[in-house]
């Protein structure tokens, strides 16, 4: 007998396939779906709104992931309600989950630094620089194509499908103007390397508490301090929501004593006892 959660999760993908959803969308939203399913026997029609309350009340989920788990579920449910399948959405009854704002610290520059002159290779090196210097997610790092260089400009196609462009920097144009044909970091076989194997050795060269993401989170903060323009920033991320843009920008110590000498003296120091 065929599992109704089965046949409505594949219907359900072929609806957000048909929708323009990303692959890399699908996947995150079966995914979350999958662990539901893990927690009850009820099907997809009898579920109650309790027992997803349950399923997202596990402990060992941090905010973000709790949050990402309920949007997954409200596509879901959505789209059984308006398909029939089910006569109302069990996850308008649940609150929305409160996620707390990210304090940004950029990195150190001397970090970045400091592995470029330690990486074994000149190709890592290129995966360094496309994440400081192009603020590339590791995904598109993975992917990259010399078809996406030309003219001094890379084209990349990032979350969602949307299309970005960004300047090569001089320092980052010798590196791609090494390969004239092919994918930057091609597999052992065929197609390109795998996305946690570009993060494991940016992780590695980068050392403890960084990420590919570290790279992407220095090159927001670099750009907007030298130029404080937001909306540059939020193009060169590829960010569909200025306030995503916002949170990818840390603020050094520096600016915040700056910020507080701009302030005015309102009286005299008191006079010592």
């Amino acid at each position: 007998m065929t599992c109704p959660w089965n046949t409505q999760i594949t219907e359900f993908s072929t609806w957000l396939k048909a929708a323009g959803r990303t692959p890399r969308t699908i996947e995150t939203r079966v995914r979350w779906l999958r662990t539901l399913i893990e927690t009850t026997d009820c099907t997809p029609a009898t579920i109650t709104h309790q027992e997803i309350a349950s399923w997202l009340a596990n402990p060992n989920w941090k905010p973000n992931s709790r949050r990402n788990a309920l949007a997954s579920a409200r596509r879901f449910f959505h789209y059984l309600e308006i398909t029939g399948y089910r006569k109302e959405d069990p996850t308008t009854l649940l609150l929305p989950i409160r996620v707390p704002r990210a304090k940004t610290r950029p990195m150190p520059t001397s970090i970045i630094t400091q592995a470029l002159e330690n990486s074994p290779s000149t190709e890592q090196q290129l995966m360094l620089l496309l994440g400081a210097f192009a603020g590339l997610r590791r995904t598109e790092i993975a992917s990259l194509h010399t078809s996406n260089y030309a003219q001094g400009w890379l084209t990349i196609t990032g979350k969602g499908g949307n299309t970005r462009q960004i300047l090569v920097h001089s320092q980052l144009a010798p590196f791609l103007d090494l390969k004239s044909k092919g994918y930057y970091f091609p597999g052992r076989f065929t197609g390109h390397r795998s996305n946690d194997n570009i993060a494991k050795k940016i992780s590695h060269l980068l050392g403890a508490n960084y990420t590919p993401h570290s790279l992407r989170h220095w090159f927001a903060t670099t750009v907007y301090s030298e130029t404080q323009d937001i909306r540059a920033v939020q193009e060169l991320l590829g960010h569909a929501d200025i306030t995503t843009t916002q949170l990818y920008i840390g603020i050094e110590e520096t600016s915040l004593k700056t910020a507080i000498k701009t302030l005015h003296n309102l009286l005299t120091a008191p006079a010592q006892k």
